[in-house]
């Protein structure tokens, strides 16, 4: 199914409908302002022209409903076609989206299909409705209301570092920490964000968005004077994707801080 054939039709039929009721709206006005001159007369007439725009509603309110009733949500999210379509209208507004199947990243959002419930998630919230272009839509809102939130660089590399050394202590287990150790970026998120209450005001996906405008900072220095290095791994579900400022992804999967010697 193409839901913007599908979409097309319903507004044809949707401004017949429209237009019919309309003129309906202009003849109760008349039939009140009648009545109120009692004008009987002209009344009844705008009575029955009302009632024969009504009758010509049916058949479209029909076409209507039968448009609505003649889609199969689970069947069109479970064939492809959905997100074929999104794809393709993320594409269009130079949104970037990967993924297969049922599962898709949208930086720094991830989306999900789920053709059973016939719905839609992104970051676990449900979208309200199942039309591609408007899903897309969504996402570039949310992207460019998240790309012009101001950006303390410094004050996130601060508090990651404040994660970093109490990682660092914790993962040692008892022996010596080696204070400039790589310690995965995924390992810190916890320690940033210990409980299931923070994970939701604080989403991995916008830990990871964050750590995206960290690295487009560059070099940065602490107050204590270190600096940080991101580094990849070969363990790939361990490493968080990202996009510079070009679109280009990178993959980081640990971060250290250090003091030059």
């Amino acid at each position: 199914m193409d839901y913007e054939a599908l979409h097309a039709e319903y507004t044809e039929a949707h401004e017949q409908l429209k237009a019919c009721v309309a003129q309906q709206q202009k003849l109760l006005k008349r039939m009140e302002r009648f009545m109120g001159a009692g004008d009987l007369k002209n009344a009844v007439k705008d009575t029955a022209a009302l009632d024969a725009l009504a009758r010509d509603a049916i058949p479209i309110i029909e076409a209507i409903a039968q448009i609505e009733n003649g889609v199969d949500v689970g069947e069109y999210l479970e064939s492809g076609d959905f997100a074929a379509q999104l794809i393709d209208a993320c594409k269009e507004r130079e949104i970037d989206i990967i993924g297969e199947e049922n599962s898709y990243e949208i930086f720094p959002y991830r989306l999900r299909i789920h053709a059973s419930d016939e719905e839609v998630k992104i970051n676990d919230r449900k979208v309200p409705g199942v039309r591609p272009a408007a899903i897309a839509t969504i996402l570039e809102t949310g992207r460019n209301k998240l790309l012009a939130v101001n950006f303390n660089a410094e004050k996130f590399a601060a508090e990651l570092a404040a994660a970093y050394d109490v990682a660092v202590v914790h993962t040692a287990r008892g022996k010596a920490p080696k204070l400039d150790a790589d310690i995965y970026l995924s390992t810190i998120y916890k320690y940033m964000a210990p409980m299931a209450r923070f994970r939701r005001e604080y989403a991995p996906q916008s830990y990871a968005f964050d750590l995206a405008r960290l690295y487009r900072a560059g070099d940065i220095i602490l107050a204590d004077g270190r600096r940080l290095q991101f580094g990849p791994s070969r363990i790939n579900n361990r490493a968080i994707r990202i996009l510079d400022a070009y679109g280009k992804e990178y993959f980081l999967a640990t971060v250290r801080f250090f003091n030059e010697q």
